[in-house]
């Protein structure tokens, strides 16, 4: 701990001049000086300038729920992507041992994305590595082939997750590796969009990590919406490092799906092979839920409230999740749900007039003159406030990378399931601001017969309506 602690002075090397840029709400006073983190006494730092290992901005990410609306104001489309961009512009460097490797006690990033094309990031992550941190990027093989801030980052940052013959390399060297089906499982691809970073800032923050819905892409911020969580724990650090530690690795591990809890956070992680209506962990929370009785986080009437926001709802699971649902609409719950992309029966289960009529929806799209989704909510997350499990005054959130279909279980993604007040009511208040959004519509402008005729049986991405879409979103 010692050697990333704030220091006066280094042997052997010049003083600091000036101090750090600032940015941003979360950064420390302007007139705060940082000083480099400690150098190790066996290594030699003659004519090194501690100069070249501070980062160029004072900017900590913090805790908490963020999201982008792309058809919002600036500083809100650029809400998840500009909190990346400026913790890796607050990540230390630092010196490197005798084979050019960064020491222990320098600043780490480690990112996992499905897709990256956001050259501003590329050359952020090159700087932090030049100026001695470690830098690790892993993505998917397929949609980043023609990417050029991809293709950048692999060239300077290299492929190779080790060095060879160097114990312990694999915790220091930096990489943009890719990964052809999911990472740690069979098939599938790598979905994941997680952030990881230590040693930011001027208090030297330590264990920060960002899971999101988002890619580093343009499209991420100019054209979807996107949710994002940020802790600041060492144990949902040290979840997310276990499974990072097998992803850059890109072969399949025994028992891929994993749950850790640590307080109020659960830390999920897929390819869940095998997985059916039972053991499908947003199923298990629903099952848990009862719709009355809530003393707490229910509606007027102490019914459950249920808040769904999802890309898309279809196969085998999203008829699964709809069946579940429906039936809490029919018990009572109160429930609304916001999504891009249905099919058919989906929408039938939904949709259908029987009961208390159909669940209230909106699908959240900006399409062209062509009727081609051009912009879409891309976010991935559900909220359940009210009687659940032993408590009638739950909180809950469950958010992520994952999509309500078949690939959602398949690929390497990331969810947090988490009790928190201000968590359920930072990401109800995004719900309701969406909904309330002129891009935010009734299907079929609520008629069941035009939404059924309007809906695919099965969605043919990169066609038709959808033909700027993919599975995945994008």
């Amino acid at each position: 701990m010692r050697n990333r602690r704030i220091v006066a002075s280094i042997a052997g090397l010049v003083v600091l001049a000036g101090t750090i840029s600032v940015s941003g709400t979360a950064a420390a006073s302007p007139s705060r000086q940082a000083s480099a983190p400690s150098v190790s006494a066996a290594q030699p730092a003659v004519g090194v300038s501690a100069a070249a290992w501070q980062p160029p901005r004072n900017y900590v990410m913090p805790p908490g729920s963020s999201f982008g609306l792309p058809n919002a104001s600036k500083a809100e489309r650029l809400a998840i992507r500009n909190r990346v961009l400026f913790t890796i512009q607050g990540v230390w460097g630092g010196p490197r041992d005798r084979n050019k490797l960064p020491l222990p006690s320098n600043g780490t990033i480690r990112i996992a994305t499905w897709s990256f094309n956001d050259m501003a990031i590329a050359r952020a992550l090159v700087a932090a590595h030049k100026r001695g941190a470690s830098v690790q990027v892993i993505a998917a093989k397929g949609p980043n082939k023609a990417y050029r801030p991809w293709k950048f980052l692999k060239k300077a940052l290299g492929q190779r997750y080790y060095a060879p013959g160097i114990a312990g390399s694999a915790e220091k060297v930096s990489f943009a590796r890719e990964c052809r089906g999911a990472c740690r499982g069979r098939g599938g691809t790598p979905h994941a969009k997680y952030f990881m970073f230590d040693n930011v800032g001027a208090a030297h923050a330590r264990r920060i990590v960002m899971q999101s819905s988002m890619n580093l892409t343009g499209m991420g911020y100019q054209g979807q919406w996107n949710q994002a969580q940020t802790t600041h724990s060492p144990y949902v650090y040290d979840h997310f490092m276990r499974v990072y530690r097998e992803a850059r690795l890109n072969r399949p591990v025994s028992s891929s799906y994993r749950r850790y809890a640590s307080g109020s956070i659960t830390d999920v992680f897929f390819p869940f092979p095998g997985a059916n209506a039972g053991t499908d962990p947003v199923m298990q929370l629903l099952n848990q839920t009862r719709c009355t009785g809530a003393t707490s986080g229910g509606n007027s009437a102490g019914r459950t409230r249920i808040r769904v926001l999802q890309y898309a709802i279809y196969d085998d699971r999203g008829l699964w999740l709809s069946k579940k649902l429906r039936s809490l609409w029919n018990a009572g719950c109160d429930v609304q749900i916001i999504y891009s992309l249905a099919t058919r029966p989906v929408l039938a289960i939904l949709r259908n007039g029987s009961g208390r009529g159909g669940i209230p929806m909106r699908q959240s799209v900006i399409k062209n003159g062509a009727g081609e989704i051009v912009k879409y909510n891309h976010s991935k997350w559900m909220t359940i406030t009210g009687n659940v499990g032993s408590s009638t005054a739950a909180w809950w959130t469950f958010a992520g990378s994952a999509n309500w279909s078949n690939l959602g279980l398949t690929g390497d993604e990331q969810m947090q399931q988490i009790s928190s007040y201000a968590t359920a009511r930072a990401h109800m208040l995004n719900f309701d601001k969406t909904w309330r959004q002129r891009t935010s519509r009734p299907p079929g402008n609520g008629r069941l017969g035009d939404e059924l005729r309007r809906a695919p049986t099965e969605i043919t991405f990169g066609k038709g309506a959808y033909k700027y879409l993919t599975p995945y979103g994008g």
